[in-house]
Parts: C-alpha cells; sequence; structure tokens
C-alpha cells in the first residue's frame, strides 16, 4: 500500500469532481461549529423519548451488532467515555428541522438536483468501513478530528465488494483496522490518500470513491450527500428503486446495514 497527499483548497470547486479535495476551516461561519456539542446534542431531546440505534463494529466488513438507546442517554454515554457505538447515517435533520438553520448548505442546493442531510455521532475510535458512495459527498466536521483513508475507483479489482445492502452505497469487506493480507491480497497494490479533518473542515468525495473513517475522538460530522443531473438517472433513480424493493423485502431482506429486529423480531429500519 502507498499512501499519497491530498489537495486541499479554500472553498468548493464544483467544477472538480474526478478527485478528492480538502476545504480548510470551510465551516468556521457556521452556527453549529460555534456552537454544537455533546450537551447542546442532549438539550435537543428533553423528553428522552427518541430511540436511536448504534452501531458496534464495522457494518461493511459484516461485523456489526445494533444497540437500541434512547437519544439522551446515547449523548450521555459519549460524554461519559462509556460506550463504543456509533450512530451512523443518522437523520439528525429529520428529526429536528430547526437545526437546518445552523448548518449552510445553499452552494449544494444550487449544483445538485436533489440532495441528503445525514449526521455521524459517536465516541473515540468509531469507523466507518471502506464504502463507495453512489453520490457526492460533502463531509463536514463540527467537533472532534477524523482521519480518512480513501482509494480511487480505478482500484476498484483490489477492495473486494461486499454483498451486503447498503443505501446508495457498496461496502468492501476490507477490514482496515483488522486486514487480513492473505484473504484480500490486491488490497496492498492500491493507492491510499490519508487525511486527518480537524474541527471546521471539510472534503469532498466524488461518487464512486472508496472511503474509511476513524474517529480520533468523540466526533460530530455532517455529511450533505447530492446528485447532479449528469448522474441523477445512473445513480439515484436506480437506487431509489433498489431500496424501495429492499425495504419491503423483496431485494437482500436480511443481509444490509440498515434494517435490525425489534424486541418481538420485527424488521424495522434502523434509526
Amino acid at each position: 500500500m502507498k499512501y499519497i497527499d491530498i489537495e486541499k483548497k479554500i472553498t468548493l470547486d464544483f467544477k472538480i469532481n474526478n478527485r478528492p479535495y480538502v476545504i480548510k476551516q470551510y465551516a468556521k461561519d457556521w452556527h453549529a461549529y460555534k456552537n454544537w456539542s455533546f450537551d447542546f446534542l442532549k438539550t435537543l431531546d428533553p423528553n428522552n423519548k427518541i430511540k436511536v440505534n448504534a452501531v458496534i463494529g464495522n457494518m461493511y466488513a459484516g461485523k456489526k451488532e445494533f444497540v437500541a438507546i434512547k437519544l439522551k442517554d446515547y449523548i450521555e454515554k459519549i460524554i461519559s467515555a462509556d460506550t463504543s457505538a456509533f450512530l451512523t447515517t443518522f437523520h439528525l435533520f429529520d428529526k429536528f428541522p430547526e437545526l437546518k438553520k445552523h448548518i449552510d448548505y445553499k452552494n449544494i442546493r444550487k449544483n445538485s438536483v436533489i440532495y441528503s442531510l445525514l449526521s455521524w455521532i459517536g465516541p473515540k475510535s468509531t469507523i466507518t468501513g471502506f464504502h463507495a458512495d453512489w453520490a457526492e459527498n460533502i463531509n463536514v466536521q463540527i467537533k472532534g478530528k477524523k482521519v480518512f483513508y480513501i482509494v480511487s475507483p480505478k482500484y476498484n479489482q483490489n477492495m473486494y465488494p461486499s454483498e451486503t445492502y447498503e443505501r446508495f452505497a457498496t461496502g468492501s469487506l476490507i477490514d482496515l483496522k483488522n486486514f487480513n493480507n492473505s484473504k484480500f491480497p490486491l488490497f496492498k497494490k492500491s493507492e491510499i490518500i490519508k487525511v486527518t479533518l480537524e474541527p471546521g473542515d471539510a472534503i469532498y468525495l466524488p461518487r464512486g470513491w472508496w472511503h474509511y473513517v476513524e474517529s480520533l475522538e468523540p466526533s460530530i460530522n455532517v455529511s450533505v450527500h447530492y446528485w447532479k443531473l449528469s448522474s441523477f438517472f445512473i445513480d439515484f433513480t436506480s437506487g431509489l428503486s433498489k431500496m424501495f424493493f429492499h425495504n419491503i423485502g423483496f431485494y437482500k431482506k436480511n443481509n444490509c446495514a440498515c434494517h435490525t429486529f425489534n424486541e418481538a423480531g420485527k424488521r424495522i429500519l434502523r434509526a
């Protein structure tokens, strides 16, 4: 494996869609960057009613365990360093729409056909395993630090795609922290971009680029996935069709990272 550097810019450049780059202090003027904290997240659900499903392990590599917990309780566990679970692809802005005012994504709206806002909340050492998103991705660090390991799609043959279904993404069987060279020998021929996002930084990840992410500190992160007209019919409409058939149980019903089972054994969408 060869590690290479990444370009750093001072603003988003929507003319670039063939390589990732970092935008230093992209969110420095955001209300979220200035005011969000784990204590702030606790106040979002004062009555402690919202239940979420966090993940332990690398869900893309098939090593995962879902943990059902109330949001406020989960945040308290992060503060007290009493959990290893990760609240991934969390629809924070659907549950608390007023928080959309705390981030600035109007330039992305102007340059996309459709977009999706997600958040990633967790303690130190949580990981998101290697996967390739079938959307453009602006990933913004609000609190804490994360390290990104990024691989170009020109090394697709080295990435050992997983059969596990994930919405608008393809997972990889490669677990970077427990790498098995005898099982995945081609991976070592790949070039890897390694970059650390500081609070306020953002990274642009083009569609189809593989990335593995590790939290170096307790972390709050926001991502904006968006589709341009050029990829809308290729990626979004096909992804939406797969999601529909998966949700009703006709496509990879029990092999996914997006559903879990409740205490009664009923298949439910992970919050």
